[in-house]
């Protein structure tokens, strides 16, 4: 082999390759290790200094894995409480089908029961206030709570009254009271009826009551109060006075009559202050209804047709009877070519 030549303490020598090998004095080799340390990555400095560490202790500090005693079991790391995290494996859940079905039954069970039971409830609930108000004595109408206020002696109160009693003993939001007022409407001298309910037992109902249109003086002088329509009112027990008189053979037979029902029907538009004058009615046809008035003056009022214009014409006449030149008879049976004489 090559000879070669090592030097070392600061000499040299050969390698037996023949080359010349010198040696550096450890206090240089120590410079230059640290001169390198200093050139190299913060990593492998690190590393260094951790194996220096490592060197550094004595060989009492080696620890051999194999003979090293777990505290616990792998199983119960598994299961303790501090392990886990992310990234880390845990034993999964053992599910029992066969309980969780019978658990979600439950579940459903009860869910139902709730449901029913609040359905329950809710009927229970509605029906109970259903009763309270509609049948229960609660809001029942009193028959000694219904009061009537409006009539005269024309129209009966007893009659009024007998058909708001149909209704005592039902409860006051049953009570139909439109049907009630055309009800009450219908009876002879009553223009019309109010109902009012007074909560929790009451109710009052006020009729507009008109008088008589006019009174049927039969042949064997029995008076018959009747109104516009021709329906009979109350007998009469009363003064007639200011009721306008119609002479008839026959009360009932009269209100047959197409004359007096024209004349009923005129007598019944008139205005009071009108009525109060009149005298006497004649009808002897349905086209020739005549009054006679208490100052002298004759209206032939012909028929009941244009009645509001007829009523004009003979107010406008009254109120000025210089125009009618000591004329005593007014004409309006066609109102618009009205005479006097």
């Amino acid at each position: 082999m090559t000879g070669r030549t090592i030097s070392s303490r600061g000499g040299s020598h050969d390698d037996g390759m023949g080359r010349s090998v010198s040696s550096v004095p450890s206090s240089a080799s120590s410079v230059v290790s640290s001169d390198m340390a200093e050139k190299r990555s913060p990593r492998v400095a690190q590393s260094s200094t951790k194996s220096a560490a490592v060197a550094s202790s004595s060989s009492e500090d080696f620890v051999d894995v194999r003979r090293m005693k777990s505290r616990k079991s792998v199983a119960e790391r598994l299961d303790g409480e501090d392990f886990g995290g992310p990234g880390l494996f845990a034993r999964p859940k053992v599910v029992n089908f066969p309980e969780r079905l019978a658990e979600r039954r439950r579940a459903l069970r009860r869910r139902h029961m709730v449901r029913a039971a609040i359905v329950v409830l809710v009927v229970a609930v509605v029906s109970l206030i259903t009763w309270s108000l509609l049948f229960s004595p609660l809001l029942r109408l009193h028959d000694d709570r219904i009061e009537v206020t409006g009539t005269n002696t024309w129209v009966s109160k007893t009659k009024v009254a007998d058909i708001a009693g149909r209704q005592a003993g039902r409860s006051l939001l049953l009570v139909d009271a439109k049907t009630m007022e055309g009800d009450i409407s219908e009876l002879p001298g009553v223009t019309s009826a109010t109902v009012t309910k007074h909560f929790p037992h009451g109710m009052t109902v006020d009729v507009q009551a008109e008088i008589p249109a006019a009174i049927l003086r039969a042949s064997d002088t029995s008076l018959t109060a009747v109104d516009r329509e021709g329906r009979v009112l109350n007998a009469v027990e009363a003064s007639v006075k200011g009721i306008p008189v119609i002479e008839v053979s026959d009360a009932r037979r009269g209100l047959d009559d197409k004359a007096v029902q024209q004349a009923l029907k005129i007598l019944g538009s008139l205005d009071e202050s009108v009525r109060r004058k009149i005298t006497k009615v004649e009808a002897k046809t349905q086209d020739s209804v005549t009054t006679k008035l208490s100052d002298g003056y004759v209206i032939i009022w012909g028929n009941s047709s244009d009645i509001a214009l007829k009523k004009a014409v003979v107010d406008k006449l009254l109120e000025n009877p210089k125009q009618l030149d000591g004329a005593k008879t007014i004409n309006v049976a066609a109102p618009d070519k009205a005479t006097v004489k």
